[in-house]
């Protein structure tokens, strides 16, 4: 279609840096007017040179893998001469970024921050593409690598800022590893759709939504993380306040979650879906309807019309595509915090502890037990930085003498009613103790289901 034009070079030039720039910009705004608004411009241009930092770390190795990769392998290519390679920079530089600003910016700026890295990161890539490729090839490319490559760096901001925010412990790196290996995994399956090409590019918009919603809960749960100065300003860990936090939720289901007044406040999981998200999506999603028609009443024109595209370029671009954005539109901000903040609430299994420091023994019971440590309501004559022994009761088994120390007293002095506690972390994680309130917890929420079903099978209207 482009011999219609005098300048066809030119034209497809354009078109393909156009492309990639429209797409780094859409989605740059995308997030940027949903989620968060930095400040200082200094900050976007810190994300921004770190991106083409990371593109200068990872480009060589890319260039040398080429030698010992196998080219006949998608596998290796996928995963290896392009995920491995992209994905390990973008970590390492975001956490050299954040090392001596981790007391500074809160887990928002770190997604955002990770977000805007992403997006440099595609936007360059996809223009070293430029000169390679086709039109309709780059043009797939570019409004789907973008995405995967902001997904991935917002994923390793929140990961990072958890690292550096969180009691140093032996298992801190846990979270980093989980945050390289899946967006490994994601980047790698995305690449490998792309190489193989054929019936496989419809996956793409479920590999888009997987790294869409990942992220999406990510944020979701950041808005509801205390600014880390109101954390230093009390003395407390990312991962203490968790804790706390946990227990002061529970403390309100016992209290409170079985009263009529409860029951009455309802907190809907999804946000309301706006008119004008309903109507755009609902005109992207007929467009791949109204295109197959067309596809299938003159598939051989397809070619000549669109400047020689392939058949599946032309259903990732125009079915499947439009799909996906529909998706994002619907699903943009549509997990309520405030249901994650009051209502995401495992029903907690209760453990009896024993807590012994020097001459002193305290009753009481475990909250939010991980490798890490757990919460418990005890006497203000605790000793905080002190280490204890203490014995937990789980389903008929005891677990003696594990070393813990109190790290945080929570109290109010002005509240005769307030129940204190602390938080308290342990020595070396007890993963006996662990596993054995796993498997009791797995064990019960089973039967917890059988019992159910048998109820409604008996026409019971009476919940468990």
């Amino acid at each position: 279609m482009f011999l219609f034009f005098g300048i066809e070079e030119f034209l497809l030039t354009f078109l393909k840096f156009g492309t990639a720039i429209f797409a780094t910009v859409f989605y740059w705004l995308f997030y940027r007017n949903t989620y968060y608004h930095p400040e200082r411009i200094s900050f976007d241009l810190s994300a921004v040179f770190s991106g083409v930092f990371t593109v200068g770390l990872a480009i060589f190795p890319e260039i040398l893998s080429q030698k010992y990769l196998n080219e006949t392998s998608y596998l290796e290519r996928a995963f290896f001469g392009s995920s491995f390679l992209e994905e390990v920079p973008k970590l390492l530089v975001i956490l050299w970024y954040f090392k001596g600003l981790k007391k500074v910016y809160n887990t928002s700026d770190g997604i955002y921050f990770g977000l805007t890295l992403g997006v440099t990161f595609g936007l360059l890539e996809n223009l070293f593409y430029s000169p390679i490729l086709d039109f309709w090839p780059l043009f797939l490319r570019a409004v789907t690598s973008l995405p995967i490559h902001t997904f991935t760096g917002g994923i390793y901001g929140y990961a990072v800022l958890e690292y550096y925010q969180s009691r140093p412990s032996s298992f801190n790196f846990l979270g980093l590893f989980y945050s390289l290996a899946g967006c490994f995994l994601l980047h790698g399956i995305f690449n490998y759709v792309l190489l193989i090409d054929g019936d496989s590019i419809l996956l793409l918009p479920l590999i888009l939504a997987s790294g869409f919603f990942i992220l999406e809960y990510l944020l979701t749960i950041s808005q509801n993380i205390l600014p880390i100065e109101v954390l230093q300003s009390i003395g407390l860990f990312k991962d203490d306040y968790r804790v706390v936090s946990k227990f002061t939720r529970y403390d309100s289901w016992l209290r409170a979650s079985q009263s009529l007044e409860q029951k009455k406040i309802s907190i809907p999981f999804f946000r309301n879906l706006s008119t004008g998200k309903i109507v755009v999506s609902s005109i992207l999603f007929s467009i791949p309807a109204v295109l197959y028609s067309i596809y299938l009443m003159f598939p051989e024109k397809i070619p000549v019309l669109l400047g020689g595209i392939r058949i599946s370029e032309f259903i990732g671009l125009f079915l499947v595509y439009p799909i996906w954005l529909c998706i994002l539109i619907l699903s943009r901000g549509i997990l309520n915090p405030r249901f994650f903040r009051e209502r995401i609430l495992r029903i907690p299994l209760f453990i009896a502890v024993s807590i012994v420091q020097e001459e002193r023994e305290y009753h009481s019971l475990a909250y939010s037990l991980s490798k890490k440590g757990f919460y418990s309501p005890v006497d203000q004559s605790l000793r905080i930085g002190d280490r204890v022994y203490v014995t937990f009761y789980v389903a008929g088994k005891e677990f003696q003498n594990i070393l813990a120390i109190p790290v945080w007293m929570n109290v109010r002095e002005d509240d005769p009613e307030f129940e204190s506690g602390a938080v308290f972390i342990f020595v070396s994680p007890p993963w006996k103790l662990l596993f054995w309130r796993l498997f009791i917890r797995v064990k019960q929420q089973l039967q917890n289901i059988a019992a159910q079903i048998r109820h409604q099978r008996n026409g019971s209207t009476h919940s468990i």
